[in-house]
């Protein structure tokens, strides 16, 4: 039911759009909005004090205070810089607890939970989601001291701009932020090139059967996401593999192509650590912020894992609580229990199905309300930003040097991506996995959200396309076919009359 709104909208705080996220559901999210107003000061001593999340079916937008989500940044940079050894620990601890999430989520299998009482699964249910929140309160520090404001990769700049020129800071701070050791992003997409260079090298069907069934048991649920969509298959991968042959490009000579220049990066940041005479302190630093964007893709690869097996989980829950599938994922934790243990009464299932339809939740320490219908509606509306489409110029953050013209394609989703052609300006909210296809045709890459360690920059490094991100209005003002151009060397996307 609708409860007593706190000073939501008067606060003095204002709240600022943070991710814009299509094909996610309640029960995710809540995980990690209830992790940032109550659980991250066991990492770092501090939570958020608000947080806000808009919902209409699988569409979430999610809100945070302007100066909270500063000052939460600031503090978390201060306790980096003053030790990064503090840095190398939320490395440590992603990677640790995204293990531990991936090994206990292999337990999510049918035939197991058909088996658990209902309150055998209601404490697996527990068990799972107090891993992901644990998980969280260290996964989600890279993106807090640098998503939102920029503040870590603005002080790193700030050490560059004393040892080098204006113009070549960005180039200096994209070498440095690479990191000497492959991302998962890096190494499923050499996986694939591996296999097409099985097909042009003549292999025998057998050799290339058993390497396609290798990469689709390791790789199969990245394309899941987060709401119950198709995985990869067998068939796919021929398909995709011929799709790659036809293009005309030669997978070895790319593999080759891409080794060499991740060398060569690797070998040029060693050159100007020293060059540039950075202290051993400040080497630090550069070295946990360049790992930041390898354990993001690293937790990323443990959730979609997570995210494929909980799908188990919601079928069991939706049987056994008579709700739909979707119903089922629009619970929180305590209301899994209840339901388990006691059953759920038909004002409570009434009130799941507003959620999947509309609904605004507002967490803050200790705290989780949810409004439906008109309060929903009137939140809603005053969160919404409105932007002068007029605009001639936008800037945002470099993640990968260089410069490109083309058409704005908006792709937020896969079923964007049919619009998208080779030479195109790439623009979205946030990329994910799934419109990685259309990625590869961008002559650039545009984002409003995300920082170093977001999917588009790992990505476009990776495979060299000029980037720009965290621009905060790109798919507002931008266009389908507007002409524009894009210089990431300065961060700047003008549009072209």
């Amino acid at each position: 039911m609708n409860q007593k709104q706190p000073k939501i909208l008067t606060d003095k705080d204002s709240w600022i759009l943070a991710e814009d996220i299509p094909d996610i559901d309640f029960q995710f999210s809540q995980i990690w909005l209830s992790s940032f107003v109550n659980n991250l000061e066991k990492a770092c001593g501090k939570n958020y004090k608000k947080d806000l999340c808009v919902y209409r079916g699988y569409n979430l937008k999610f809100y945070y205070g302007e100066k909270d989500s500063d000052d939460f940044a600031k503090h978390l940079l201060k306790k980096i810089t003053k030790s990064p050894a503090y840095g190398k620990l939320i490395n440590k601890n992603i990677r640790k607890y995204s293990d531990v999430l991936k090994r206990a989520s292999r337990d999510i299998e049918p035939k197991k939970l058909r088996r658990l009482s209902n309150r055998e699964l209601a404490n697996f249910y527990h068990k799972l989601d107090e891993l992901h929140t644990t998980l969280y309160s260290w996964g989600w520090l890279p993106n807090a001291v640098d998503m939102f404001h920029g503040n870590l990769t603005n002080y790193l700049k700030s050490i560059l701009a004393k040892k080098a020129s204006e113009d070549q800071v960005n180039e200096v701070l994209v070498t440095l932020s690479t990191f000497p050791e492959k991302s998962f992003i890096q190494i499923e997409h050499e996986s694939f090139l591996n296999l097409v260079a099985l097909k042009q090298k003549k292999a025998s069907p057998r050799t290339l059967h058993n390497a396609i069934l290798k990469h689709l048991d390791r790789f199969f649920y990245l394309k899941h996401l987060w709401t119950g969509k198709e995985v990869y298959t067998y068939k796919y991968y021929l398909r995709e593999i011929s799709r790659f042959i036809k293009s005309g490009e030669n997978a070895v000579e790319m593999l080759k192509k891409e080794n060499l220049v991740f060398k060569r990066t690797i070998a040029e940041r060693k050159r100007l650590m020293k060059a540039l005479k950075l202290t051993k302190r400040q080497k630090d630093l550069f070295d946990v912020y360049a790992e930041f964007a390898v354990t993001k893709a690293y937790r990323r690869d443990a959730q979609l894992y997570w995210a494929y097996k909980m799908d188990f989980m919601f079928s069991e829950l939706s049987k056994r609580l008579g709700l739909t599938f979707m119903q089922s994922r629009f619970l929180f934790p305590w209301e899994v229990a209840r339901g388990l243990t006691e059953g759920l009464d038909k004002d409570f299932k009434k009130e799941v199905r507003q959620r999947t339809e509309f609904c605004v939740t507002y967490s803050e320490k200790g705290k989780d309300l949810i409004f439906y219908g008109s309060e929903a509606k009137q939140i809603e509306d005053k969160l919404i930003q409105h932007h002068d489409g007029d605009i001639a110029e936008i800037s945002g953050q470099t993640a990968c040097l260089g410069k490109a013209k083309g058409k704005v394609k908006i792709i937020n989703s896969p079923s964007d991506t049919r619009k998208m052609q080779q030479g195109d300006i790439l623009v979205s909210i946030a990329t994910n996995p799934d419109i990685v296809p259309a990625m590869k045709k961008a002559a650039a890459i545009v984002t409003e959200q995300g920082g170093i360690t977001s999917h588009a920059a790992i990505v476009s490094r990776e495979l060299g396309i000029p980037c720009i991100i965290g621009t905060k209005i790109a798919t507002k003002v931008l266009k389908d076919g507007d002409l524009v151009e894009v210089d990431a060397n300065k961060g700047i996307i003008r549009k072209i009359k």
